[in-house]
């Protein structure tokens, strides 16, 4: 199996190395490196004076001039002589000959079999990989010093040759192993997912994807071989080992002028110069490399904080004229002025790119070093912008705190829960570690995390992604600050969670007294908390004003268009009639994912659940969402679908026919396409967009002529430019690069797409445009559309029918306008009562049904109702009817409106 892998990835790289548009981007983004440059230009010189510089001199290295010995620098010897009487400048030419042969064959040579036999054996993992390491392992613990040192001395001078395969042969393994770490992680990422589902060969996907993925590594890690090469080669050469008289290499002048260096230096410090001078010119061309292979990289340079002064206030948050630029661009924020009074809730909306976190972080003086800031911001009295680390220090997480939008990402995940809410307060309060971890206790409890002693010996890992945000909460609320900033706090959350968390930040504001400043997107978010909302867009203030006044009588043109976007739960597509059999049918979906345990022998010892009883059908030309909160088997059902292989229980039908061992997998493949959640995770950020958009048709054996063609059409059909698909990914905007891997998705013409989450990354704005997109792409292509969303609203614009999933079960299916408009389930209208409402008069005082902690581990088989420990309904139940929840699991009940709760 390996074999023909290893030959296809051969083949496929020469394919590769020929394609001039890639190898034209990388060469004109190094020629903007001027560190690269002078690398390239040292080296040129050390080249022209390696293979010139014996034409440059009369004497060779081989010479022996008797009457000149160890001569000083003249100009019968340039460079001087050697205790023999060898000319030192020749001999340096000739040394630097063979070490720049030798440092840069033995880094291509190791580097090529690191990265090929490291990618390989990580991306096609099983039996190829367990048998690629056990041979590296062997490598790994074979003497190798040992071996070149018996070996290359007796190879004389003309085996210098068989000595750099020596040197690459035992110096590629360490390398190897690395290259495997990472193609076993870039493997699992979208875009690499992406082009395995659109049917693309694994050497294909190894050289076009996983091999770039590991460019920066395998860059560096050639510009240190060729000077560990050089410099294992002098260790061996010191001995006597390395090459053998009467050639030379630097090495072994290094080696011969070491006992010399202060009584005859220039023995020693020309061949050693040249040593220096070629590595340090071999990083600079590797660092400038690194970056030019991956065109979201880029150079910058730090810039020291100007400050403008300006006179505070009474507000315990004024910023005054800040702007914000980073490199030589243009300035994100610009102008931006904002007073935050003490107990006052600010929120600042706008969408992706207005400067929203920007003007955030810069209140905290969290902003990268190259971000050059201007203007005033004095908190509690203290500027900021020019701060010393020192005063930085003692404002973060005392006069102000931050709640990050990331919460695992903001936790470090080799503490305990504890120990980090008990640092936050040891950082700025002279307390006991016993104190310190009480107080952690406490602020656990405070923001309503149950069983808070046992939880504060938990790891971020193991908790959910609610009890996360809760913790950097109860850490932003540690030592009472004068002011909270809350980064997109719920972004990330199911509406369920969001709505819990929500009001966990509204009781640690008034537990507090801290003044609150809530940067979202969401204007839902918004309405329920802030009392003064300020618009961003392109890095300014657009308006400013009270939450109630800027709801109702909006100034600003942009804030009546972002209203305008906000997503509406009372209108729903027109019911449509159902056009002949499904393209997918799916009854008593069941998968389970094994449980293994044992110290010595790895044995099954249970089985989790995370598909148990889905049903739903996808027809031509109309959409199907699958909704419910995160671990509710959503993505599980996708994936199964997607798989082509025979459920382990219940019944799969695609295209009518059944997915069994008989299915046609390679047509049913071609009739599907799936589209990501993040439109910047799933395409290749090292390719063109025309490269990516005509990789699965090429996949698919197109015609070259008729590839070209076919992206170009594919780009006008979702509205992009032809001319675009020279871009690399992250020159285009979010909204953009979604529509780029829709256009993938439908460039083979599929009668199925399926989307997982495909706009929760998106602004309202830029959310209503593409599913305008999708919209547009149904009625005039027939496709059939199988959507995961948490996003109700997303449901009511788009999808003719519903099923909501909990726990891995279908608890309610049917119509749209039915399920959203006429909920049956009480889980169903838990979710709906989330949702915010981008309107403060009605958010503020309307009834909510909170369900209570998240939903129980997988794990976990009640018997009966598996909604009933959350469901508010059981609760007012009588004794009998809590009985029958209790003992008996509800059947789906109902005609085209389907739920499964026994009271409804």
């Amino acid at each position: 199996m390996a074999d023909p892998i290893v030959a296809e990835v051969a083949e496929v790289a020469e394919a590769a190395q020929a394609t001039p548009t890639r190898l034209r981007v990388v060469a004109g983004r190094l020629r903007r490196d001027r560190a690269a440059l002078a690398g390239l230009a040292v080296i040129a010189v050390l080249f022209a004076l390696a293979f010139a510089g014996p034409n440059l001199t009369r004497w060779s290295y081989r010479d022996i001039d008797y009457t000149a010995l160890r001569a000083a620098p003249s100009a019968a010897h340039w460079w001087g002589t050697n205790a023999i009487g060898q000319d030192v400048f020749a001999q340096a030419v000739r040394g630097l000959q063979k070490s720049l042969l030798i440092g840069l064959a033995v880094a291509a040579v190791a580097t090529a079999l690191a990265a090929l036999v490291g990618a390989v054996a990580g991306y096609v993992g099983g039996w190829t990989e367990r048998a690629i390491v056990l041979v590296v392992d062997l490598l790994l613990v074979f003497p190798s010093f040992l071996v070149i040192a018996i070996v290359s001395p007796r190879l004389r001078a003309g085996g210098w040759v068989a000595f750099v395969g020596l040197l690459a042969v035992f110096g590629w393994m360490i390398s190897a192993r690395v290259v495997r770490a990472l193609a076993i992680s870039l493997k699992q990422l979208p875009y690499v997912q992406a082009a395995r589902f659109m049917g693309v060969s694994a050497p294909r996907i190894i050289v076009r994807h996983v091999l770039p993925g590991t460019a920066s590594f395998l860059i560096i890690d050639a510009t240190l071989a060729v000077g560990a090469a050089v410099m294992t080669e002098t260790s061996l050469s010191y001995f006597g080992f390395g090459i053998q008289p009467p050639d030379v290499s630097l090495g072994t002048l290094i080696a011969a002028g070491t006992a010399s260096a202060v009584t005859w230096p220039w023995m020693f410090f020309f061949p050693a110069g040249l040593l220096v001078l070629f590595v340090l010119a071999v990083n600079l061309v590797g660092d400038g490399l690194r970056d030019a292979v991956d065109p979201r990289s880029g150079p910058s340079r730090p810039r020291r904080p100007r400050l403008v002064p300006a006179a505070a206030d009474e507000a315990v948050l004024a910023i005054r004229g800040l702007r914000v630029r980073f490199g030589d661009g243009p300035a994100v924020v610009d102008g931006v002025d904002l007073t935050v009074g003490p107990g006052q809730v600010l929120g600042i909306v706008g969408e992706s790119g207005s400067g929203k976190s920007v003007t955030a972080l810069a209140a905290l003086g969290l902003l990268p070093a190259d971000a050059e800031v201007t203007g005033s911001i004095v908190l509690d009295g203290t500027q900021v912008v020019g701060a010393t680390p020192r005063q930085l220090r003692r404002l973060r997480g005392n006069v102000a705190a931050i709640v990050f939008q990331d919460s695992l990402a903001a936790l470090t995940p080799v503490y305990r829960i504890g120990d980090q809410l008990a640092e936050a307060v040891r950082a700025h309060r002279k307390v006991s570690r016993a104190d310190a971890a009480r107080r952690a206790v406490e602020l656990l409890r405070l923001v309503g995390i149950p069983s808070p002693q046992l939880r504060a010996r938990a790891f971020p890992d193991e908790l959910s992604g609610g009890m996360r945000q809760r913790v950097m909460i109860a850490m932003a609320m540690a030592n009472d600050p004068a002011v909270i900033i809350a980064d997109e706090p719920t972004t990330a959350l199911d509406v369920t969670v969001q709505a819990q968390v929500l009001q966990v930040l509204q009781k640690a504001q008034a537990a507090t007294g801290a003044a609150l400043v809530l940067v979202s997107h969401d204007l839902g978010v918004v309405a329920g908390l802030a009392d003064t909302v300020a618009v961003m867009r392109d890095g300014r203030i657009i308006e400013t004003a009270e939450t109630l006044q800027l709801y109702r009588e909006p100034r600003a043109a942009y804030t009546r268009q972002l209203l305008a976007a906000q997503p509406r739960l009372d209108v729903f597509r027109p019911p449509r009639a159902e056009p002949g059999p499904p393209v997918v049918r799916v009854d008593g979906l069941r998968r389970t994912f094994p449980v293994y345990g044992g110290r010595l022998v790895r044995r099954r010892t249970g089985a989790i659940p995370a598909v148990d009883g889905v049903e739903l059908a996808v027809y031509p030309a109309r959409t199907h969402a699958l909704v419910g909160e995160s671990g509710s088997g959503k993505t599980t059902t996708l994936l199964e679908i997607l798989s082509l292989r025979r459920p382990e229980g219940g019944a799969v039908e695609l295209f009518g026919r059944p997915v069994d061992e008989r299915l046609d997998r390679g047509a049913a493949r071609r009739r599907m396409q799936l589209v990501f959640q993040d439109p910047f995770a799933s395409l290749d950020p090292r390719l063109p967009v025309g490269d990516i958009l005509a990789e699965p048709l090429q996949a698919q054996g197109r015609d070259p002529a008729a590839v070209a063609a076919r992206v170009a059409e594919v780009l006008r059909l979702v509205g992009l430019d032809p001319g675009s698909a020279r871009r690399f990914p992250h020159e285009f905007s979010g909204g953009q690069r979604q529509r780029i891997a829709i256009a993938r998705a439908v460039a083979v013409e599929p009668d199925l797409l399926v989307l997982d989450e495909p706009v929760s990354s998106l602004d309202a704005t830029v959310r209503s445009a593409v599913l305008d997109l999708l919209l547009r792409l149904q009625e005039r292509l027939g496709l059939a559309y199988l959507i995961v969303t948490h996003d109700l609203a997303v449901v009511a614009r788009i999808a003719d029918t519903v099923g909501v999933m909990y726990r891995g079960r279908t608890v309610e299916t049917g119509p749209s306008a039915d399920v959203l408009g006429r909920p049956r389930h009480p889980y169903t209208q838990a979710l709906l009562s989330a949702v915010p409402v981008p309107d403060p008069a009605v958010e503020r005082h309307r009834e909510r049904i909170l369900l209570t902690g998240d939903p129980p581990p997988a794990d976990e088989r009640p018997t009966g109702c598996r909604f009933r420990g959350r469901c508010p309904l059981y609760a007012t139940l009588a004794a009998a009817d809590q009985a029958l929840c209790e003992r008996d699991d509800p059947p789906m009940t109902g005609a085209t409106h389907r739920a499964a709760c026994h009271h409804r």
